[in-house]
């Protein structure tokens, strides 16, 4: 018997002499005391990934599991049971490194001593494209796709803009949104059309998940956005956001591209960034729009709501950004006060064109394009010119969860094997699975992390 069988067997073992040696204990346990403190012993396993089984031993737990609170660092388990001295749990999703273990019941809580040994399992395949450079609807074994930008919603709806063909510019290439599915097996157009005829060119996308409706703004045309809308089949309607006449003079001409658009749940309104550096406030059902902010000059590749913190803007800026230290940089404003002291400020270190994991003051990226947050605040970045997807957690380390830096190629395959070829966008569905735009590869993957 192997090891990985051996420690399998010991653990259902002990989890079995647990159950006979502690059913009486679970139906005479007695309530939480608070006139005592809650009292840590140990947990088992010492290690393990999402979704492990963990028990965790100590005193005066009580026996409702509904008023017992289990966190690694700030993710919270899931407790399953608890017999008053031992709380039967499931270890959550990506806590971070070396989580610590803290029990909360009640107005008290207490740390075990020792730190939990999380194993981070990812795994990377391929949802559709064949590496043709090119968009052809149909099913996802037979599309072709070119993407860039990537959107979800909670019905597992896949949203892509595109730009296809090597010469962009050309007459032959196509523009457009398009709709994939998995459960349905679909690739599907909303908007396409020809370079010269197109009415849409869509970057970054951002979908209302309350109400699935699905915006694009329109980069080159400064008021111009799109809508889809689930209720009336996703049919493509143009609106107007409505500014002021001192607000719409002040956007420069020659800069007037915005490449993005997200919504925000915090307030219900739309976002947007001019290449100028000027950030707008849009009402979805007014579309009146106000300039809200004045920040650095720059083309931008990413913009992101942290879904934890939804009053907070993220932005990735590129090389040509002003001044030079905003270069390659993932940058963050606060909504509730944009022109209040450090209101829009850079998050990573300066220096780009470089790799370098670890605290989000010391990381390097390499034309980080488009970010994206799953629900518990983890910021996905797609590193463009590392050829990677790396992880910024709430406690603000970065690491590289797929693909290996600066080897570019195309393989499906857990975190050290997968590669990829200039990732360029990126999105994050309600189980927290991330699917990739790997845009030389010219295929839609999917990274599950637990």
């Amino acid at each position: 018997m192997n090891h990985y069988l051996l420690k399998v067997c010991l653990f259902g073992t002990l989890i079995s002499f647990s159950s006979c040696k502690n059913e009486s204990s679970l139906s005479t346990s007695t309530a939480y005391d608070p006139t005592k403190d809650v009292v840590l012993k140990s947990f088992y396993p010492t290690e393990g990934g999402a979704r492990d089984k963990i028990l965790l031993d100590g005193e005066n737990f009580g026996s409702d599991p509904s008023k017992i609170r289990v966190y690694f660092n700030k993710a919270q388990a899931k407790v399953i049971s608890s017999s008053g001295n031992r709380i039967y749990a499931l270890v959550p999703r990506l806590p971070g490194e070396n989580p610590t273990v803290s029990v909360v019941v009640g107005a008290d809580s207490a740390i075990y001593e020792n730190s939990f040994l999380y194993h981070t399992q990812a795994l990377v395949s391929t949802v559709t494209g064949n590496g043709v450079k090119t968009f052809t609807p149909g099913t996802l074994s037979d599309a072709t796709v070119y993407g860039k930008y990537l959107e979800l919603d909670r019905e597992g709806n896949i949203f892509m803009s595109w730009r296809d063909g090597n010469s962009a510019g050309s007459s032959a290439a196509t523009f457009g949104v398009a709709r994939i599915n998995e459960s349905e097996n679909i690739v599907t157009p909303l908007i396409q059309a020809e370079s010269a005829n197109r009415v849409l060119y869509a970057n970054g996308l951002t979908v209302d998940r309350s109400t699935g409706v699905l915006t694009a703004a329109h980069e080159s045309v400064q008021e111009v956005m799109f809508t889809f809308d689930p209720k009336e089949a996703w049919y493509p309607r143009q609106r107007n956001m409505k500014y002021s006449d001192s607000d719409y003079a002040s956007i420069v001409v020659g800069d007037r591209y915005k490449n993005f658009i997200t919504f925000s749940p915090w307030d219900g309104n739309l976002y947007t960034r001019y290449r100028d550096g000027k950030i707008a406030r849009i009402n979805p059902q007014t579309l009146e729009a106000t300039i809200i902010h004045q920040g650095p000059y720059g083309s931008q590749y990413g913009q992101a709501i942290n879904p934890a913190k939804p009053w907070e803007l993220y932005i990735t800026l590129h090389s040509n950004a002003s001044p030079i230290e905003f270069r390659q940089g993932i940058m963050v404003l606060d909504l509730r006060n944009p022109n209040g002291t450090g209101g829009f400020k850079r998050l990573n270190a300066p220096g780009g064109s470089a790799f370098k994991d670890g605290s989000i003051e010391d990381a390097l990226f390499n034309f980080p394009k488009d970010i994206k947050f799953d629900n518990d605040g983890n910021m996905f970045v797609a590193d463009y010119g590392n050829h990677c997807i790396r992880m910024v957690s709430p406690e603000g380390v970065v690491t590289t969860v797929a693909g290996q830096p600066g080897k570019p190629g195309y393989k499906d395959g857990g975190p050290t094997e997968s590669l990829f070829n200039q990732p360029w966008g990126v999105a994050v569905n309600e189980l927290g699975h991330i699917y990739i735009a790997d845009w030389s590869n010219a295929r839609i993957r999917k990274l599950v992390i637990e």
